[in-house]
C-alpha cells in the first residue's frame, strides 16, 4: 500500500530544511523581507511569472506570512533558496497543488537575476524533487512554464521532465492572456536519472 501524501505532510515536525552543495532550501524568516522584495520586484525575474512585480516591501512581508500560513495548513511548501555561504535568500522553490489521491504536485522556482547562469536553480529544484519523491512518496511532479521562458524550459528538460503539451491563454497578468507549457516527471524516471553520471556539457541555469 502506498504512503498517503496528506498523512506524510501532516506528520512533518516543522518546515523541512534541505542542504545542497552550494545552497540550502529553508523556511522564510522576518529578516528575509528585503531579499524577498528584491527577488519579486525584479522585472527580469517576473517577466514570465503569473503576477506583476512587487511594488512595496509590505507585499514581501505579506508573502512571507502567506508562505508560513500555507505551510501550517500543509497546503504548500515554499522554500527560500539561501546561499550556502551567508544564508541570504537568493530565490524561491515551491512544491504546491498537492493531490493526495493521485500522489502528484507541482514545482515552481525563481532566482535572483544576478545569480543566473551558475546552476543554482537546477540544484535547488533537484533538492525539491528528491524530497518530494522520497519523503512524500509522490508519483509525479509537474511544472507549468510560459513557453517564452526558454531558460526554465531547458532546466526542466535537463532534469528529465517531458514536455506534455500547450494550454493556450491559460492565465492573465493584467489584461494580457498567456499560454502554459506543461511538463511532467515521474518518480521512476527521476530515480533512474539520479543513478546516471552527471553530464559535463550541460549549460547551467
Amino acid at each position: 500500500m502506498s504512503r498517503d501524501v496528506d498523512t506524510l505532510l501532516a506528520a512533518l515536525p516543522g518546515f523541512p530544511v534541505l542542504a545542497g552543495q552550494r545552497l540550502r532550501l529553508r523556511a522564510p524568516r522576518e529578516d528575509d523581507i528585503d531579499d524577498v522584495f528584491a527577488l519579486f520586484s525584479d522585472p527580469r525575474v517576473m517577466r514570465y511569472w503569473s503576477s506583476a512585480p512587487m511594488r512595496s516591501r509590505l507585499q514581501a512581508e505579506a508573502r512571507i506570512g502567506e508562505i508560513l500560513d500555507l505551510f501550517a495548513r500543509r497546503e504548500m511548501l515554499n522554500w527560500l533558496i539561501a546561499d550556502g555561504r551567508d544564508d541570504r535568500a537568493i530565490g524561491s522553490c515551491t512544491l504546491f497543488q498537492f493531490d493526495a489521491r493521485h500522489r502528484r504536485a507541482e514545482v515552481g522556482f525563481a532566482l535572483r537575476s544576478g545569480r543566473w547562469g551558475q546552476g543554482l536553480a537546477s540544484e535547488a529544484v533537484a533538492l525539491a524533487l528528491d524530497w518530494g519523491f522520497d519523503s512524500l512518496a509522490l508519483h509525479r511532479i509537474e511544472a507549468d512554464v510560459d513557453p517564452g521562458n526558454d531558460a526554465s524550459r531547458q532546466l526542466l528538460l535537463r532534469l528529465g521532465f517531458a514536455r506534455e503539451g500547450l494550454l493556450r491563454e491559460r492565465y492573465f497578468v493584467g489584461d494580457a492572456a498567456g499560454d502554459s507549457e506543461m511538463f511532467g516527471l515521474l518518480a521512476r524516471e527521476w530515480r533512474e536519472r539520479r543513478r546516471e553520471p552527471p553530464a559535463t556539457h550541460a549549460r547551467p541555469v
